[in-house]
């Protein structure tokens, strides 16, 4: 299998229609597939080789193709049964690749540890779907359980990728930013417009870059304490953060005292300062119940 040189594109150029032959899409499933070649190209060359890709949700095999193209190992996992029969007739002189059918969510994780003990995920993600995959395999990361995730580079709706990806002081920077940065260190690779998909969603796409924490590095305070913070004080974004915090239930009154600004709005909050917040709140209630 020989590698590809990646060529400069204009993402907004007019795209050459590329037909799907298959079954019918299931708006159920968020069947939208990539009908771009340069911008798998640039999907496949942003995944490193070394490790197995899962790949998630791989339809007719569009991406799949451009990974196995550029020496990437490839188990592929895709509800969709009706797809299968298409994936083996495109892929079946590669001998790098696997599919296996199941929910990504439900999927036996320690199962795949008999494939590899490292692996990158991949895949173009249903829109509906993707927070819900991400904070499962940041489960799995924070639980250490084999395989170890290494990268995981998907596609998510633009608006999401700006979320993940955004930096305090603005409007995207919110609590599934600051979820995410406990697990891994996230990047927006770049935007995919919407008129490279079939059939063509409502909304563009963009590539996002997780690189996970190894547990020595996530941060050293109770990730469900942490959560139960940041989803509290973004649920009332608009409000100061004493008034935040003060309608989140069972935290010890003694927190109005610790030495934090609180008439600034979470989104100016750092994530460092959530994390110190996060472990102060916590010393207190241990504190107070001793």
């Amino acid at each position: 299998m020989s590698k590809n040189t990646l060529q400069p594109f204009d993402p907004w150029a007019r795209p050459e229609r590329k037909k799907v032959t298959g079954p019918k899409f299931k708006k159920s499933l968020g069947q939208n597939f990539l009908r771009s070649d340069e911008i798998a190209q640039q999907i496949a060359e942003a995944i490193p080789t070394e490790h197995l890709v899962l790949e998630i949700g791989p339809g007719d095999g569009f991406l799949t193709q451009q990974l196995l193209e550029t020496d990437h190992r490839v188990l592929a996992v895709e509800i969709d049964k009706t797809w299968i029969p298409k994936l083996h007739s495109r892929l079946k002189h590669y001998r790098d690749f696997k599919v296996i059918t199941g929910n990504i969510l439900e999927l036996d994780w320690r199962s795949l540890s008999e494939e590899a003990s490292d692996i990158v995920i991949a895949g173009n993600l249903p829109y509906h779907l993707a927070t819900a995959t991400l904070f499962a395999v940041c489960q799995f990361i924070r639980e250490q359980i084999p395989p170890f995730v290494h990268e995981m580079i998907v596609m998510v709706q633009h608006e999401v990728g700006l979320r993940l990806s955004a930096q305090p002081n603005c409007k995207a920077y919110s609590a599934i930013t600051l979820l995410s940065k406990y697990h891994a260190d996230v990047e927006y690779l770049f935007k995919v417009p919407a008129k490279h998909f079939i059939p063509q969603p409502r909304v563009d796409g963009a590539i996002v870059r997780f690189k996970f924490k190894h547990k020595a590095e996530m941060p050293d305070v109770d990730y469900m304490q942490f959560r139960r913070i940041v989803r509290g004080c973004f649920a009332q974004r608009r409000k100061m953060m004493r008034n935040s915090l003060n309608v989140i239930n069972e935290i010890p009154d003694g927190w109005r005292d610790l030495d934090y600004d609180f008439t600034r709005r979470p989104e100016h909050f750092s994530f460092d300062e959530f994390v110190a917040l996060s472990k102060d709140i916590l010393a207190l209630g241990l504190k107070t119940n001793g």
